[in-house]
């Protein structure tokens, strides 16, 4: 088992917001194929949306899972990647 983390972008204007979700999986490249096996071009065209970790997601959102899926290595270093001031 593998610790992930999930980052979702919610909303739009006027309300947004991001759900960061820790869970545990075989890895992350399995978690990929497994989410975008299960929720396919089917799935949608019967419900029209997926749920996941409790957040509805579009097809796009799905289609973009793995961008948005984190190794706690990949996590933790992407804010020293990113130059920032305090």
């Amino acid at each position: 088992m593998v610790k992930l983390i999930y980052r979702y972008d919610w909303g739009g204007e006027p309300c947004s917001g991001t759900a960061i979700i820790p869970f545990q999986y075989k890895s992350k490249d399995d978690f990929v194929y497994d989410v975008l096996k299960r929720f396919d071009k089917k799935h949608f065209k019967k419900h029209g949306h997926a749920e996941l970790f409790g957040e509805w997601l579009t097809k796009e959102v799905v289609d973009d899972i793995e961008n948005n899926i984190y190794t706690l290595e990949e996590w933790f270093g992407i804010d020293t990647q990113r130059p920032f001031a305090l």
